[in-house]
Order: C-alpha cells, then sequence, then structure tokens
C-alpha cells in the first residue's frame, strides 16, 4: 500500500514515516500542500495523510484537490490546531480520519489500517480505549482520553 504523507514539520514527518515504513507500507514524503499535489498529480497512492496547517496550500486545499480528482482515495487530516467544529468542517469535506497532535503511532496505526480497510468499529474503540459512552452511532470524530483525535466509522 503507498501512502503520501503531507506534512511542513521535518521532525514530525520523519517520525511518521519510520513508523509507516516498519509497519511494511511504502511511503513517500512532501513537505508542503503544493509538493504534495504535485507528486499527487504524477503517482497513484491508496491514502493520503495531510497536515491542516501548512504554509502556501493548506491541508483543507490539498483535501479539495484530491476530493475532485480522485475521490476514492481515502484522506487523513493531522493538526495541531483544532477542535470538534474543525474536525466536523474536515470530514464534510471528504476527509475520512482527523488526527489531533500529538497523537501516538497507535492512534496512525489504527487510523491508517481503517482507512485502508483493516479494522471496525468496536475493535478500534477497544484498541485506543475509547470509553463506551463516547461511541454513538452518527458521531464522527472521538476524542480519546489518552490523546488525539480519531474518527470511528459507524457500521
Amino acid at each position: 500500500m503507498r501512502i503520501l504523507f503531507i506534512e511542513d514539520d521535518g521532525v514530525g514527518r520523519e517520525v511518521s514515516l519510520y513508523n509507516l515504513r516498519k509497519a511494511g507500507y511504502e511511503v513517500t514524503p512532501a513537505s508542503d500542500g503544493k509538493e504534495g499535489v504535485s507528486v499527487f498529480s504524477r503517482e497513484k497512492f491508496d491514502l493520503v495523510v495531510t497536515d491542516l496547517r501548512m504554509p502556501g496550500l493548506s491541508g483543507f486545499e490539498v483535501l479539495q484537490r484530491i476530493r475532485s480528482s480522485a475521490p476514492d482515495i481515502p484522506v487523513i487530516v493531522v493538526t495541531a490546531f483544532g477542535d470538534l467544529e474543525t474536525a466536523v468542517e474536515v470530514m464534510r469535506s471528504g476527509a475520512c480520519y482527523f488526527l489531533m497532535k500529538p497523537f501516538s503511532w497507535e492512534h496512525l496505526r489504527l487510523a491508517v489500517q481503517q482507512a485502508l480497510g483493516g479494522c471496525h468499529l468496536d475493535s478500534m474503540a477497544r484498541e485506543v480505549q475509547v470509553p463506551p459512552d463516547e461511541i454513538e452511532q452518527g458521531i464522527v470524530c472521538v476524542f480519546p482520553q489518552a490523546g488525539g483525535a480519531l474518527r470511528l466509522r459507524a457500521e
């Protein structure tokens, strides 16, 4: 599986690249939205992970461009500057997951697996220790107590 990882923070990008590659994914990095969209237009990917706030082309604009050119490619949006309103807006625009920084490697791994079709709501919620009362059908995001935000798709 090929992943395009768009992140302007070099350290965060390298840590995520290392972990994703260690998990067996082929990952192509991009340092900003403009570079990411350019790489996406030239190569084939199964998943895109993009930061939300970046200089130049924002992650929201990246999401919109990917949705218009390849609506079947899942997109995970990550940010340090989000809240529930931002999460809902990003989801309504076509993202499949929204992760708040700092997120654990486990949260990213689970989001990638889910986006690529590898997990289900119940098992995923148990793995990230989401309290049962925080999960309900139709909710677009769950904010686990362990930190981060992860969309759990209702089956």
